[in-house]
């Protein structure tokens, strides 16, 4: 039943599917995933549309969930865009924090994420809220992902935690996430940094600052320059990593 109800609704997909659109996502995210050509205010009507059309409101949530998660692991964007929309709009009061963690966790592992659009869309929509809702103990899972293999695992230990950035009770485990995903240089996990340092820079900039300067040295050239622009020390912040990158020059040049 399940790949009968997925078959359908990538036929839905496929009949609305614009070439423009496809051109545009896939020069956008340089082919990292596969696009159909379907903006995502028409992936949520034609999921609405398909949920409707069989009555999968009368499945068991678990089911539900169960389908949403096949959605996820199918190749193209807007169908895991389609069951991130699935769980999101649906099922967050339906199904329990423990149950979306570890179906989230297993979508991991089965590499169903492997771009930063779709991995990110996860985030945002998905776990964000769920940190929301269920508090600490959602929040204190998702950041043990920072340990993980998997390189968009590792990056949603810390970009869910935007939604909540605002709250003081979750900086300590912000802060701690950070510290120790800050020591790598890829580029994701830096990026998926800065996005929060940026959203907390916004809220509560003394702490962002001081977080900031803790890590210096560790962040890369591209977060200094992009995402402490709402912070006073901005400019001397890039000013001094320009300082640093010069001299680093120099003494590689002897």
């Amino acid at each position: 039943m399940g790949s009968a109800l997925i078959g359908d609704l990538q036929r839905r997909l496929d009949e609305v599917a614009d070439r423009g659109t496809k051109a545009w996502f896939d020069n956008y995210l340089k082919q990292a995933i596969s696009y159909r050509g379907v903006k995502t205010p028409v992936v949520a009507k034609m999921v609405a549309a398909w949920r409707s059309a069989h009555n999968l409101d009368h499945l068991p949530d678990h089911d539900q969930l169960a389908l949403a998660a096949r959605l996820i692991r199918q190749d193209h964007a807007e169908d895991k865009f389609a069951g991130i929309l699935y769980i999101q709009k649906h099922l967050p009061r339906r199904v329990d924090a423990e149950a979306i963690l570890t179906t989230a966790e297993d979508l991991f592992a089965r590499g169903a994420f492997f771009d930063w659009s779709t991995s990110d869309w996860f985030s945002v929509r998905v776990l964000g809220p769920l940190i929301k809702r269920h508090g600490s103990s959602a929040a204190e899972r998702i950041a043990g992902w920072h340990e993980t293999a998997s390189l968009w695992q590792r990056r949603s230990s810390i970009v869910p935690f935007r939604a909540v950035v605002r709250q003081e009770e979750y900086h300590a485990l912000i802060e701690a996430t950070i510290a120790t995903l800050v020591k790598e240089r890829e580029r994701f996990i830096q990026t998926g940094i800065g996005w929060v340092i940026s959203d907390l820079s916004k809220a509560h900039p003394t702490r962002a600052a001081a977080l900031v300067e803790r890590h210096f040295d560790d962040l890369s050239a591209e977060v200094i320059r992009r995402h402490t622009r709402h912070l006073p020390e901005h400019g001397d912040y890039k000013a001094t990593r320009s300082a640093k990158a010069t001299l680093w020059r120099q003494r590689g040049a002897n």
